[in-house]
């Protein structure tokens, strides 16, 4: 992957929260220097990612994998899962960017919906030739408020796995019910492939 203008706006746009949540949930002493090193280790990871298709709506699911990677594999302490977790939530949730994007989301209108089934459609022929991508189904509810997100594919667990993190997998996975609560849904879920499901069944229920 090039390190481009989404590769570079994404480090500079949340570079402030992971720095920040450095020293505020993990305690760690110096995160200017983490940061620092991480930032090499970031354009490296990315550097062996395939290129993702135009239209790919998970490009930036990637990136922020990509982000915690270059973190974790940066920082000298080991740290557990829950520790990860509360980290990883940290910087995301309490980021601007991730308060507007998740409140601007379309998936609860005719059009956004239909939008979502093509990506739905697409993505069997984009995972099957990008690994790091996600191949899903979308199952409508009793109301446009709700529906049905089926994953098949996981770009994360394939790159945290690939980069020797696969322990961290379930970390990153609970950022699913954070994001839906800054858009006052509730989300569900029993299957995760990260926990050794066939799929991840996300079940999406918007309170408008």
């Amino acid at each position: 992957m090039k390190y481009g203008f989404l590769e570079k706006m994404m480090w500079s746009g949340y570079k402030s929260t992971f720095k920040k949540h450095l020293s505020a949930t993990l305690n760690e002493p110096n995160p200017k220097a983490v940061m620092k090193a991480a930032h090499k280790k970031y354009k490296e990871i990315l550097s062996d990612v395939d290129e993702f298709e135009k239209g790919d709506r998970f490009i930036i699911n990637i990136l922020s994998c990509a982000m915690l990677a270059s973190v974790l594999l940066t920082v000298k302490n080991k740290y557990s899962v829950e520790e990860v977790r509360a980290y990883y939530r940290g910087a995301m949730c309490d980021n601007f960017l991730t308060k507007v994007a998740s409140k601007k989301s379309k998936a609860y209108t005719e059009k956004g919906r239909k939008l979502l089934k093509q990506q739905a459609e697409k993505s069997e022929i984009l995972a099957a030739k990008n690994p790091y991508s996600w191949r899903f189904a979308v199952e409508d509810g009793k109301t446009i408020n709700q529906y049905t997100a089926t994953f098949y594919t996981c770009g994360i667990c394939y790159l945290m796995t690939k980069l020797g993190l696969k322990e961290y997998i379930p970390a990153m996975c609970t950022l699913d019910y954070d994001m839906a609560a800054l858009n006052n849904t509730v989300f569900t879920r029993e299957y995760t492939l990260a926990g050794g499901g066939a799929y991840c069944d996300c079940h999406y229920d918007h309170k408008g």
